[in-house]
């Protein structure tokens, strides 16, 4: 009876490790990242906030607290259908999605902020780069240094990025609109 007691709690654990991470539907490759705990470069800038002693990051990509600069190096650590969970120099920092405020999934989460090689910021002008340095937003800005700069507007409230105005928070109680015309920032 004990033996069965022990493989049965064996089968349980393994099967709740196993649906974490399956939950997640990440490519084979991803998934072999995170297991080898590889070193990627994040996408875009994005903001971490303290909360009951975690460092979190919502896919909504609040924009105050400590800045995790675009290109960064960080280390995946874990996933699941909720969360990613990598390291910033040297500080464990979830990343947490909520997908009637995002719009996706984890997989389309880690594929915005995640990648094996930095971004290309020549391809922005100097005024972009500078912009995207300290997380602003200025006049004449394209909408792709915008996304680097700030990250994704939330789908709820942005749910085309075609569209001319896009939605941001700069906090769970303050909004900001970014307005563009012919792609490029006005205000």
């Amino acid at each position: 009876m004990k033996k069965y007691l022990i493989l049965l709690l064996s089968v349980v654990g393994l099967s709740f490790f196993m649906s974490g991470c399956a939950e997640a539907k990440l490519s084979p490759e991803v998934h072999k990242a995170f297991e080898k705990h590889a070193t990627v470069y994040t996408q875009r800038n994005m903001h971490y906030n303290i909360s009951r002693n975690n460092k979190i990051v919502e896919g909504t990509n609040y924009q105050v607290g400590i800045l995790i600069p675009v290109n960064s190096k960080v280390i995946l650590e874990s996933v699941n259908a909720k969360q990613i969970v990598f390291t910033y120099q040297g500080n464990k920092i979830i990343l947490r999605n909520i997908p009637k405020y995002t719009g996706i999934d984890i997989a389309a989460l880690y594929a915005r902020y995640f990648a094996p090689k930095k971004v290309n910021l020549s391809k922005f002008t100097s005024m972009e780069r500078d912009a995207i340095k300290v997380a602003q937003v200025r006049n004449g800005m394209s909408k792709e240094a915008v996304l680097v700069s700030l990250g994704f507007p939330p789908a709820h409230a942005t749910p085309s990025l075609k569209m001319d105005q896009w939605k941001y928070w700069k906090n769970r109680w303050i909004t900001f609109l970014v307005n563009f015309k012919n792609g490029k920032v006005i205000n």
